[in-house]
């Protein structure tokens, strides 16, 4: 079986996992082999994946060979961190990258309004 690439981590391929896993833990925040996002990665991809800040990989691959995480999966897993409960939900989850998906979202709305003025943050 092919590694996942960062292209192949789809967000919302990601989110419909976790209305599947509403009730059910889906994670030990801080635990690399046990983020939602590994316990995700290694669910789709039949083999046991970690996440480590911008990185994840096999744990069978050396850490040097891991990959950049895209970057919704990377604020994703950033906020999670900091998550102060020793287990998140699917709901919990869902509700973090429901905020992920608001911080990336583009202002176009207010961005077309006459004499707005554009204003960016860096994430």
């Amino acid at each position: 079986m092919q590694p996942l690439y960062p292209s192949d981590i789809n967000q919302e391929v990601f989110c419909s996992w976790l209305v599947l896993h509403e009730h059910e833990v889906v994670g030990h925040p801080g635990m690399c082999y046990q983020s939602p996002l590994a316990f995700w990665l290694s669910e789709v991809s039949g083999h046991v994946y970690g996440v480590d800040g911008s990185v994840y990989g096999r744990a069978t691959w050396e850490y040097r060979c891991w990959l950049r995480l895209p970057r919704w999966a990377l604020l994703f897993t950033r906020r999670v961190e900091a998550w102060s409960w020793c287990v998140i939900t699917g709901a919990e989850a869902f509700a973090v990258l429901a905020q992920v998906e608001l911080a990336l979202m583009p202002q176009v709305a207010l961005w077309h309004r006459p004499g707005a003025v554009r204003v960016t943050y860096a994430l």
